[in-house]
C-alpha cells in the first residue's frame, strides 16, 4: 500500500484537530490521561490525514495494543462471516478484539478503510482472501504485522492461512469423475470479490487435467450467477460436473439446475466449496469442501500475535513468513448425488 501518510507530522495532526502536538502524542500513545471523546477525535483526524507510525518505532506500543484489524472483501459470502465470527473466538481466548472493516471495491476506498485500522496502531492486520496486489500486501506487511486467509503468501514478511488446494481439487475432481462426467464446468467470483479463486482455478485445472477431464471456467457477476452457469451447460457436454467456488454460487446454480429440470437422479452432480450453513439446508443439501475455519482463524490469530512480539523484541530483524496450510475435508450431499 502507498505510505505517503508517513510524511504526515504529528504536528500536522495537532493543527488539524486544534490540540497542542503533546496532546496528540499522548492520544497516539494511548495515554491514559487524555479523555476518550478527544482520543477519538484526535484518532479520527490522523487517519483521515493518513498518519502512519513506523512499524519499527511503534513495535513496543502495538505489543500493547488489545485489537486485530480484520479487513473482509464483501459481505455477500456466508463464509466470511463464519471466519469473522471464528476470529473473534480466537482472539478472545488471547484477551484481544477484533476490529473488523469491509474493503470496498474501490482501491481508494479500500486504502482508507486500511489506513484507519493502521492509524489506531492495532496489533496487527488480518485479511480475508485481499485482492490486493502482492506487492501492495508486502508493503502493507512492513506497516504492521499481517496474516492472510485464503491467499497464498505474497512474499516480504506476511504470513498466510489457507487451505491445501490441490488437495481440496483432489477430492472435488475425484468425486464427481466417480459419477460419471466427461468434463467440468466451474462457476467462478470475480476477482475483487474472493482472491482465493486464482489458486483455486489452477489447482482445479491441473487436477483435472490430470484424470483427462476438460475443465471451463465462467465467471460470475456479483448478484447473479445465472447467466455463466447457463453458459457452462450449453458449452459442456451432457454428463457436465458442476464446481461452484462457493456455497453463495451453488444456491444459484441449484436455482438455474431446477429451471431446467437438470437436477436429480442422472443429471447435473454439484459440488462446491465452504460447507457454510447454507450447504447444510435441507433445499439445497449440497456437497461441498468443508474449510477448517476454526483452525485457521486460530492460526492467523497466532502468527500475528508472534510476528507483533517478534518485532517488539527485534523491530529491525522482521521474522520469516509463515505459511500454513490445512486439509479441507469433502461433505458429501445430495446435490452431487446422481
Amino acid at each position: 500500500m502507498p505510505t505517503s501518510g508517513q510524511d504526515v507530522t504529528q504536528s500536522d495532526v495537532a493543527a488539524a484537530a486544534g490540540v497542542s502536538r503533546s496532546l496528540v502524542s499522548l492520544a497516539l500513545s494511548g495515554s491514559p490521561k487524555v479523555a476518550e471523546d478527544t482520543r477519538t477525535h484526535i484518532l479520527q483526524v490522523a487517519a483521515s490525514l493518513g498518519y502512519r507510525i513506523n512499524t519499527a518505532a511503534s513495535a513496543l506500543a502495538r505489543q500493547r495494543s488489545t485489537t486485530i484489524g480484520l479487513v473482509l472483501p464483501n459481505l455477500r459470502n456466508a463464509f466470511f462471516e463464519q471466519v469473522s465470527r471464528s476470529l473473534d473466538e480466537a482472539a478472545a481466548a488471547q484477551g484481544l478484539t477484533v476490529f473488523v472493516t469491509v474493503g470496498a471495491e474501490d482501491q481508494d476506498r479500500l486504502r482508507r478503510a486500511i489506513g484507519s485500522l493502521l492509524g489506531v496502531r492495532v496489533l496487527g492486520l488480518i485479511l480475508v482472501s485481499p485482492w490486493l496486489t502482492d506487492a501492495q500486501l508486502v508493503a502493507l506487511g512492513q506497516e504492521a504485522p499481517t496474516c492472510l486467509i485464503g491467499r497464498l503468501p505474497p512474499g516480504g514478511h506476511v504470513d498466510a492461512v489457507h487451505i491445501d488446494e490441490r488437495q481440496a481439487a483432489g477430492q472435488i475432481v475425484s468425486h464427481l469423475a466417480s459419477r460419471g462426467v466427461s468434463s467440468l464446468g466451474y462457476v467462478a467470483p470475480r476477482i475483487g470479490d474472493d482472491a482465493s479463486r486464482l489458486a483455486r482455478e489452477e489447482a482445479l485445472a491441473r487436477t483435472a487435467g490430470d484424470v483427462g477431464l476438460p475443465l471451463t471456467t465462467e465467471e460470475a457477476s456479483a448478484d447473479d450467477a445465472g447467466a455463466a452457469i447457463r453458459s457452462l451447460l450449453r458449452v459442456g457436454t451432457p454428463q457436465m460436473g458442476l464446481i461452484a467456488h462457493n456455497d453463495m454460487l451453488a444456491i444459484d446454480a441449484v436455482a438455474v439446475l431446477r429451471e431446467l429440470g437438470r437436477q436429480g437422479a442422472g443429471r447435473i452432480p454439484l459440488v462446491s466449496y465452504d460447507n457454510t450453513y447454507l450447504a447444510r439446508r435441507s433445499e439445497f443439501a449440497l456437497t461441498s469442501l468443508n474449510q477448517p475455519d476454526q483452525q485457521m482463524a486460530e492460526a492467523a490469530v497466532r502468527l500475528v500475535v508472534e510476528r507483533a512480539a517478534a518485532l517488539a523484541r527485534h523491530p529491525d530483524a522482521p521474522p520469516p513468513p509463515n505459511d500454513v496450510q490445512v486439509a479441507g475435508r469433502l461433505v458429501v450431499r445430495t446435490s452431487s448425488i446422481v
